[in-house]
């Protein structure tokens, strides 16, 4: 007779494996599958990293689309998504603002400052999600609750 969880050779009247110590008679132990290993923290982990990293890129649309996505399962990923849409409803009011003032040329100025921390607090803020925390923007317009 041999060990279903190492193959070694055990006696019949033993409970237990001499080399594993695993149960005779019990099942082998499966390997985990990827439900089991957490892959659904890893995938929320990696939206909620798009949605800020997306907003460089593509502006609202990508945090937009995943706040529809997400917004019946509570939790720090429906937060942090709600945060960078709430960036980027920001940065769009801002660039505006910029194009106005265009007209008198320091907006010229002020939309290449726009467009600097935009890409610094978006990676920053993707840094701090993949950590699993909440990253606050520092000056966002908090229009969704």
């Amino acid at each position: 007779m041999f060990c279903s969880s190492c193959g070694a050779p055990i006696q019949e009247s033993d409970a237990f494996c001499g080399k594993c110590g695993a149960k005779v008679g019990a099942p082998a132990a499966t390997p985990p599958t990827s439900a089991s290993t957490g892959s659904d923290g890893e995938t929320d982990k990696l939206l909620a990293i798009l949605a800020h990293l997306g907003g460089i890129f593509f502006g609202f649309i990508p945090a937009l689309v995943l706040y529809l996505v997400k917004k019946d399962s509570p939790g720090w990923v429906l937060e942090s998504v709600r945060e960078a849409l709430n960036w980027q409803i920001t940065v769009i009011i801002a660039s505006f603002a910029c194009f106005l003032l265009s007209f008198i040329l320091i907006g010229i100025f002020l939309f290449w400052v726009l467009l600097i921390a935009n890409l610094v607090l978006c990676i920053l803020a993707a840094v701090k999600t993949g950590d699993q925390v909440v990253y606050r923007y520092p000056f966002a317009l908090r229009l969704i609750k």
